[in-house]
């Protein structure tokens, strides 16, 4: 994620239901990095190295950058290590998010969660949709990604801010589109880009998106703005990747 502002059809009702579920009701502990993917792939004539986060049934949200301009080949890895193929199936050049479809993460149970079976972990490990919540004025948190070997990483925040203006788009020009931003103060760096800026309780108030040029804040997209987005898909059909930023 550079150094800068990086910058349709209705859902299915129970990939709503997924992203507003809560999540005490399960039996064990939710550890939110289960949620999150590395995204790696050859876009735009140089190697990407994003975020993405599981939202439903074989669902995952990144931001539209890492994704415009590709050609298939995009990968997901969680932590069982398996590269998953990814396709594109909705993208908002203005918001600066997008929606993959990751086939073989369908399973997702009616408790909202499934047992893996893959690789080291094996079935102890199991990947959960994250849960969205409100953001709210001043709260702490952290943002999370995985690196490679499926090392987690985290850059804990305080004082998170609202703020609600026209920006610019994904290609850097002057947005009609008035959005809900979450600014933390801290730095996220490389590949923290599509990754979740979490609360205390481990719910996803916002999407990465962007840091500043000139100090330690990171920019989100708030979960109002990824539930309008998420409205205006259609899970089932493959997007148009747009151009290259």
């Amino acid at each position: 994620m550079s150094k800068r502002p990086m910058r349709k059809l209705v859902v299915a009702i129970g990939l709503v239901l997924a992203t507003s579920a809560c999540s005490t009701s399960l039996s064990e502990p939710y550890d939110p990095f289960t949620s999150v993917a590395q995204l790696r792939g050859y876009v735009c004539g140089r190697s990407m190295v994003g975020s993405a986060v599981v939202i439903g049934r074989g669902l995952a949200l990144t931001a539209a950058h890492n994704m415009a301009g590709s050609d298939g080949g995009v990968t997901a890895t969680f932590e069982d290590g398996v590269e998953r193929p990814v396709t594109l199936v909705g993208i908002d050049t203005q918001r600066d998010l997008a929606l993959l479809s990751v086939p073989t993460l369908e399973g997702i149970a009616s408790d909202r969660l499934f047992a893996n079976g893959w690789g080291a972990h094996s079935s102890l490990q199991r990947i959960y949709p994250i849960t969205l919540a409100n953001p709210e004025p001043g709260e702490a948190g952290r943002m999370i990604r995985l690196r490679a070997q499926a090392e987690r990483a985290e850059v804990p925040y305080t004082d998170a801010e609202l703020v609600t203006a026209l920006g610019r788009d994904m290609y850097d020009r002057e947005s009609n589109v008035r959005r809900i931003n979450v600014r933390v103060r801290a730095a996220a760096g490389a590949g923290y880009s599509g990754g979740p800026v979490l609360n205390s309780n481990n719910e996803m108030t916002g999407l990465v998106y962007a840091t500043a040029r000139l100090e330690d804040v990171t920019y989100a997209n708030a979960t109002a703005e990824i539930r309008v987005f998420l409205r205006s898909v259609n899970p089932t059909t493959v997007a148009a990747s747009s151009r290259c930023p």
